[in-house]
């Protein structure tokens, strides 16, 4: 299995810098994706600590490194990464990201023994999205993204290790959801 997981972060690193490589020169640049620029994000999801903020910096044109930090329901999340955003003269841009950082949670409704079992898990986790920049305040944007964690064997194993027993607890989702509001803040 870890062969296979090590395949496709291989796969998904050869894409995004293939297409970094072959980006389009003399295109108009969104604020947002300018070298040098930098923002303050406010959402829910991985990139903002689950439920938090999140603070980025474009190193290049397009290639934002960004961390995140929040409340993830158990204690403090957390994740850092990269996001390499696709050339457009749209209002709209697709990308791709990366990250390491808090990426599953563990909650047992009830109390009780099992509540031990309350617990933050941390991986790489992928994504792509959509950032649609402002119309009204240049370098302000929305990010809407759909990520897939690389969830570790710890909690593959407290999570078998609950389903077997039978108590309530949270269900595992596959992809998940990031929404946030991010501020020019320079």
């Amino acid at each position: 299995m870890n062969t296979v997981k090590s395949k496709i972060v291989l796969l998904i690193l050869s894409l995004t810098f293939t297409f970094i490589a072959k980006a389009q020169d003399g295109k108009d640049i969104h604020l947002s994706s300018k070298q040098g620029e930098a923002s303050l994000g406010i959402g829910i999801g991985l990139p903002y600590g689950i439920l938090g903020a999140r603070l980025g910096y474009n190193a290049a044109d397009h290639l934002n490194f960004f961390g995140g930090i929040g409340y993830n329901l158990v204690s403090v999340g957390y994740n850092f990464g990269l996001q390499y955003s696709f050339p457009s003269s749209r209002q709209s841009e697709f990308y791709l990201m990366g990250m390491y950082g808090n990426n599953a949670v563990i909650i047992v409704d009830g109390g009780g023994f099992f509540e031990d079992f309350n617990e933050s898990y941390f991986g790489p986790s992928f994504g792509l999205g959509l950032k649609v920049n402002s119309n009204k305040k240049e370098g302000n944007h929305w990010d809407i993204g759909l990520i897939v964690p690389i969830r570790s064997s710890n909690f593959n194993d407290d999570y078998d290790a609950l389903d077997d027993s039978g108590v309530d607890f949270n269900t595992l989702l596959p992809v998940l959801i990031s929404v946030g509001y991010n501020f020019n803040i320079r």
